[in-house]
């Protein structure tokens, strides 16, 4: 930990070294893309696998397309904490199963001789002494790690800043945030500067920047992919697992890298994956169609309006395309929440903020998360009575007031009777899969559309609820674009404050949509997110793909735009 001048020192001392790297770069990077550039980036991973391993593409035409890409989102979105391209070069290794694919890696993982900051000045300047086991996968698979990317200080966050690598733009809008905590990663993958982004999610962060930037997420359950050597700002917390999980610029290419990750038996590179081989999964090879289930709302934050017609285009789509679609009825939703922000507050975050230096801060939610935690136990308890009481109409603020009441630190006995009530739910969850009959859960990924800069606060952790969920339960649960928000389709109603649906809003919800504007959010990504159990990533990969084609063939497909 620094004191404010040492912070100060340490955050500029870093981009400045950044920006030296940047100078130290070929003139070659900052030229502009050439044919055999824009057809590198034309190439799908299988396509470029193939190509480097026959020796028509080379991996130093491959970081020459993807480097130029990167400097261009630096530029535009500043995703970047970390080059890497001469040693990623070297690394790579021909006739293997990701050849020249180009990696870019969050900064929460370790690469040996490269800082692992997590956005706290105070971790920067330690390079790591050696690198994570699916650093060392990829390298034994031949694939070209280049780049880090951004995260905001301690992780958790719809925003990715920090005061050590600055703010992350959303490469739509540079109004808006790109997600957290893998913004940079995201971004970097809209502007197609990398392939694969190697990211990590406690409450959404492999589901949210994808979801805000237009690309593709799938976080999986604990064990399926290499986690020694990822860090976390709640260091040690195992009652909620943080998920490595892979992010792609297509879904192709991320199906593509999940199988060959699993077909190199990352549990022989790491002690956490259980020795679980590649299953695949074709529902039209077995002529069965999957069967979804709906979560329309969580009965907290209702969905914004630009938020619930994509997932009603998701479900329509479907539907046109024969698959049968129903309203699914889930166990207590409102439980698993308070089961889930019990757990991340057992410490009053006191692990999380234990890193920062004086002057640095924690996103605005979580240090308002962190200021409840630390109030006395009767004083939320009487907010909560308070809000159960005088709100009107009544029973408007109860799941608000349940969930206040559940933000204070606990003992050791009561973390354990948690566990307990974590695997009711499970068990709860699990059941009502099969009793409904579902091989999908279909919903938003998050109530809201992009975030505006700034809004974090307003928008409160509480908004990330439709992700959370799948992580205290375990579940995988992935993303795919659905379609862009339009000012005219998507707008409130010019009087929505007085209307019966905002009446009905709690607090929480109603501070969140004052971050809503359909009009300056006009063209920027919608997403919807498909949620399988636990260990079923080949599923739910599937189930992403099946969702996609159904939109295509159904005129709903999403166009990336590209970004020069």
């Amino acid at each position: 930990m620094f004191n404010g001048s040492e912070h100060r020192a340490a955050c500029a001392k870093k981009q400045k070294e950044r920006a030296e790297k940047i100078q130290r770069l070929t003139p070659e990077y900052s030229a502009p893309l050439t044919d055999l550039d824009h057809r590198v980036l034309q190439l799908s991973l299988t396509q470029l696998v193939a190509e480097c391993n026959a020796g028509t593409v080379t991996p130093a035409a491959i970081l020459s397309a993807h480097g130029k890409k990167c400097l261009l989102a630096q530029e535009s979105t500043n995703c970047l904490t970390d080059f890497m391209f001469e040693e990623g070069l070297s690394n790579v290794v021909l006739n293997k199963p990701l050849s020249g694919v180009p990696v870019s890696i969050k900064d929460c993982f370790d690469v040996e001789g490269y800082d692992t900051t997590l956005g706290f000045s105070g971790k920067s300047g330690k390079p790591a002494t050696s690198s994570a086991a699916i650093v060392h996968l990829l390298r034994d698979a031949g694939a070209l790690i280049h780049v880090k990317t951004t995260v905001p200080t301690g992780l958790l966050s719809f925003e990715t800043k920090s005061d050590l690598f600055g703010e992350s733009s959303n490469p739509y809008n540079p109004k808006f945030s790109p997600g957290a905590s893998t913004g940079g990663g995201a971004a970097l993958l809209a502007y197609h500067g990398s392939k694969i982004e190697i990211a990590s999610d406690i409450g959404g962060s492999v589901r949210f920047p994808p979801a805000y930037c237009g690309v593709y997420g799938m976080k999986a359950s604990w064990g399926r992919f290499p986690a020694y050597g990822s860090h976390t700002a709640p260091g040690g917390m195992e009652s909620i697992q943080t998920i490595p999980s892979p992010m792609g610029k297509n879904l192709d290419d991320l199906i593509a890298f999940w199988e060959r990750v699993v077909d190199m038996k990352p549990w022989e590179y790491d002690h956490t994956c259980v020795p679980m081989p590649w299953r695949p999964v074709d529902f039209v090879l077995t002529g069965r169609k999957p069967r979804w289930g709906v979560i329309w709302n969580d009965g907290i934050i209702p969905p914004t309006p630009a938020c619930e017609r994509a997932l009603k285009s998701a479900v329509e789509s479907l539907k046109k395309m024969g698959h049968e679609v129903v309203d699914f009825n889930p166990p207590s939703i409102l439980e698993t929440l308070k089961i889930g922000f019990e757990f991340l507050g057992a410490d009053s975050a006191d692990t999380i903020a234990a890193p920062l230096s004086a002057t640095e801060a924690l996103s605005d939610a979580m240090m308002d998360y962190r200021a409840t935690l630390k109030l006395p136990l009767f004083v939320k308890r009487l907010i909560a009575s308070m809000l159960r009481i005088f709100s009107k109409p009544t029973g408007r603020n109860n799941a608000f007031a349940d969930l206040s009441e559940t933000l204070h630190p606990i003992s050791v006995a009561e973390e354990h009777a948690l566990v307990l009530r974590r695997e009711e739910q499970k068990a709860a969850w699990t059941k009502a899969f099969k009793d409904q009959g579902v091989d999908f859960l279909l919903t938003v990924a998050h109530p809201l559309p992009p975030m505006p800069k700034g809004k974090t606060a307003k928008a409160t952790l509480l908004s990330a609820s439709y992700a959370f969920i799948y992580n205290v339960l375990d579940f995988t649960a992935g993303v795919i674009p659905a379609g862009t928000v339009d000012r005219s389709l998507d707008a409130l109603p010019d009087n929505f404050q007085k209307t019966e649906a905002y009446n009905k809003l709690n607090d929480a919800a109603r501070s969140m949509y004052s971050c809503y504007d359909a009009v300056a959010m006009d063209g920027l990504p919608l997403s919807v997110q498909i949620v399988g159990r636990r260990f079923e990533e080949e599923k739910v990969l599937e189930g992403m793909k099946v969702l996609e084609n159904a939109m295509k063939e159904t005129g709903r497909a999403f166009v990336q735009k590209e970004f020069y």
